[in-house]
């Protein structure tokens, strides 16, 4: 119960929208979600059907006969023509029979309650689509659209924690945001230039996530009354009025509850058709869920129109925009400007310190948080203004770039945890990590340190086999070394990238260490991997991959390739299983059933099948044909046909994700414009012909492929501004090298030591660098 308990309170809105937006992404798919579990309940649990059989069913033949009912499409067909009499029971004067001809049955055929779960279960994740689409794009927007992502979540959920805390919490953390949004803006115009998105994204993109809502409901407004079989658009205000003037369902037809059911048997060779009536007790629920559902889409249509039009508004045209900045800073305390001289100023600061995406932030955080947490807002970052603008001034505490780092992290408030970051969580949950190098390194000195200790103690008692110090010493340095080795043989992926993105949420001092940490952990690796030497030609291969430094890149190719191979192969698999009379299965599929063609005219699935079975009697065989009903096949339908449809988006997105990752990797154009983006925002790098071959050089003999793809997977799940400290401290370690060159270490015996002359052609190239 604790467990239910814990789900049900972690499920609840995020506050990355306004309340309509929240309308269509939680409180609709939690509506949907629940009439899914009761309908599921009612039709695959309970009894979702009973029928009124002859008196020679007997057993077996029953169970048959509903099983078939269920799977199987029914018919509504009224007691009598006329309107309700007032004599209930006078039915004698006008009934109306079952028709004879198969056509006429078939026109009032009922065969949506057996998709009422799966259409709903499918409405619920077409509503959750939009909200998916705006938070993945808007945090990982640097790696997909090339321009700086901002995670508006995180932002607000950080609003809406500042809004219970006490005044001088809130303005520290309010001054965290800030600072957070400071550095983004610096992101956007060192790394991307002034190109058309650049502080318009976030804004652009929340436009089209609300018309992604308007056109979702629309769709499934219309697509819901085809599914009923509605015969105009207005279905539900029909259903509506008949329940208010007390039109029951026998006159009208929405939602029957009895039905007939037509069915045939084979006996002795000959087919007999039997017509039951029945009653469809899930209709019961599926009149007021669907009756409920086409009011709430209209609804939602009308909602997310004046939504959108509202934030088209408020967004396109800059009066309501300055009008909404200057009202929260007539309400702060400033010195009195002259008119023009603050309006000048108004204008600049929302130009390049807010713009668009700023203005639009101010206002989410205002929808969720109040007006409050927004003045604030607004308040420090006038005064950040201010200093940076008006004043001219450079210090710490208001400069958004220094030469020590890509941006100011000197202050002892200037990232944005609130909570304990991801990784004291889990440092104090599991102690028993993975060792990292500063690891390996400690254990190292303190294994050193204790050997010496004991050694001293052994060798001051007894003055005999000096030479055993040495010796241990010599064996310790050699098992902590194979430690540390062990640590840094392959390129971790994973833990770099959760190092990356831990680093993200830390407090200033232990965020730049943890760079550092980081930073030298791939350096080292890569080092690691262009001194490794080849002992075979079988493996050969793979270590001359690691040495020239595409190997992670190369498997990670690899990888992308099996990828397609299997979905390919799936897709193929699947195809010839489910009918190889069909090229392209769902497509046919849908066509049926777009076309009204059922599984007895195209096999596909079958509910009723015939089995052959002997059973011996009295020294005979006798052989017997039994009809079956596979209701199993109901689902299967469902599934298969979802399968293949997925298995094809998947298809194609991962084809072009391969291509994708095969330009970046092969084009050491995008590659060079990729790190020196980067560079370009702490502001050491120009564009002369020194610095750009000193950047080749970086790239060739210290990143190369696979320290390029890194900090690409990096920036996709950490952000711009940790691969921006990254490739700042990669970038600063390998100027300090050049600096200060180590000595080339002479060649040994063993470098000489090959099959052929021409074996290691790649000798001369492990000799570390001194240029």
């Amino acid at each position: 119960m604790d467990k239910v308990t814990q789900f049900l309170s972690a499920v609840k809105p995020y506050r990355d929208g306004d309340f309509v937006d929240r309308l269509n992404s939680f409180y609709t798919v939690i509506s949907l979600v629940a009439c899914t579990v009761i309908v599921s309940g009612w039709s695959f649990v309970g009894s979702p059907i009973q029928c009124w059989f002859p008196a020679y069913f007997k057993g077996w033949w029953i169970q048959y006969s509903l099983d078939y009912c269920y799977v199987q499409n029914t018919y509504f067909l009224p007691f009598y023509n006329k309107t309700l009499i007032k004599n209930y029971w006078d039915l004698i004067s006008s009934p109306i029979d079952i028709p004879m001809q198969t056509e006429e049955r078939d026109a009032r055929l009922i065969g949506y309650y057996q998709w009422v779960p799966f259409i709903l279960a499918l409405v619920a994740i077409c509503f959750f689509i939009p909200t998916a689409i705006w938070r993945a794009l808007n945090k990982h927007s640097a790696a997909i659209l090339r321009v700086p992502g901002i995670s508006v979540k995180t932002i607000c959920d950080m609003t809406s924690i500042v809004h219970h805390v006490e005044p001088t919490s809130r303005r520290k953390n309010v001054d965290k945001m800030v600072r957070l949004l400071d550095h983004s803006v610096v992101l956007s115009e060192n790394l991307y230039g002034n190109i058309f998105m650049t502080g318009h994204y976030i804004s652009g993109l929340y436009l089209i996530t609300k018309g992604l809502f308007l056109i979702n409901a629309i769709v499934q407004f219309l697509l819901l009354q085809v599914f009923l079989g509605a015969k105009d658009n207005l279905w539900g205000l029909r259903v509506t009025q008949s329940l208010v003037e007390g039109s029951q369902w026998e006159e009208t037809g929405h939602f029957p509850r009895v039905t007939v059911c037509d069915f045939e048997v084979r006996e002795l060779g000959n087919l007999h058709r039997h017509s039951v009536q029945c009653v469809l007790m899930i209709n019961m629920f599926n009149e007021k869920i669907f009756l409920f559902l086409w009011w709430w889409f209209l609804i939602l249509i009308i909602v997310n129109a004046l939504s959108l039009l509202s934030w088209l508004i408020v967004l396109m045209v800059d009066v309501y925009n300055v009008k909404l900045i200057r009202d929260y800073l007539n309400t702060l305390d400033y010195p009195a400007l002259k008119r023009k001289e603050f309006e000048f100023n108004l204008k600049n600061f929302m130009k390049k310190c807010l713009r668009a995406d700023g203005v639009f932030l101010l206002r989410l955080i205002s929808c969720n948080s109040g007006d409050a947490v927004s003045r604030e807002m607004v308040d420090c970052m006038w005064r950040r203004y201010q200093s940076r603008y008006l004043k001219k001034s450079r210090d710490d505490d208001h400069n958004s770039l220094s030469p020590g780092s890509p941006y100011d992290t000197t202050d002892g408030d200037s990232t944005f945890p609130i909570e304990p970051t991801f990784t004291q969580q889990r440092n104090e949950q599991n102690p028993t990590t993975e060792l990292n190098p500063l690891v390996c390194f400690s254990l190292k000195l303190l294994t050193h340190s204790l050997l010496r200790h004991l050694l001293h103690l052994i060798t001051d008692r007894k003055n005999r086999h000096k030479s055993c110090k040495n010796h241990l010493l010599w064996k310790a340095t050699v098992t902590v070394k194979s430690i540390h080795y062990s640590c840094r043989e392959r390129i971790s992926v994973q833990t770099i990238a959760s190092m990356a993105m831990d680093t993200g949420n830390m407090d200033p001092s232990t965020r730049g260490r943890n760079v550092h940490t980081v930073a030298t952990h791939i350096r080292q690796s890569l080092e690691l991997q262009r001194e490794l030497r080849t002992t075979g030609k079988l493996c050969g291969f793979l270590v001359y991959g690691k040495h020239y430094g595409a190997y992670v890149t190369s498997l990670y190719l690899f990888i992308k390739f099996l990828y397609i191979l299997n979905v390919f192969l799936q897709f193929l698999i699947l195809n010839k299983f489910l009918g190889p009379q069909y090229t392209f299965w769902g497509f046919e599929i849908l066509r049926d059933l777009a076309y009204g063609r059922e599984w007895q005219e195209s096999g596909h699935f079958p509910r009723v099948t015939m089995c052959d079975f002997d059973v011996r009697v009295l020294g005979n065989l006798h052989r017997w044909t039994v009809q079956c009903v596979l209701m199993i096949n109901m689902f299967n339908e469902k599934i298969y046909l979802f399968l293949w449809w997925w298995f094809l988006v998947v298809s194609i997105v991962t084809v072009l994700n391969f291509f994708y990752w095969i330009a970046v990797t092969i084009s050491q154009r995008s590659q060079f414009h990729f790190i020196s983006r980067y560079l370009r925002v702490s502001d050491n790098i120009s564009d002369s012909l020194p610095e750009q071959r000193l950047i080749n050089r970086f790239l060739r003999h210290v990143l190369r492929p696979d320290g390029v793809f890194l900090l690409r997977i990096i920036a996709t799940n950490a952000g711009d501004i940790i691969t921006t400290d990254l490739v700042h401290e990669l970038w600063q370690q390998y100027r300090e090298k050049q600096r200060y060159p180590t000595p080339p270490i002479l060649p040994t015996k063993r470098d000489y030591e090959f099959d052929s002359a021409d074996q290691d052609p790649y000798r001369n190239e492990k000799v570390p660098l001194t240029d």
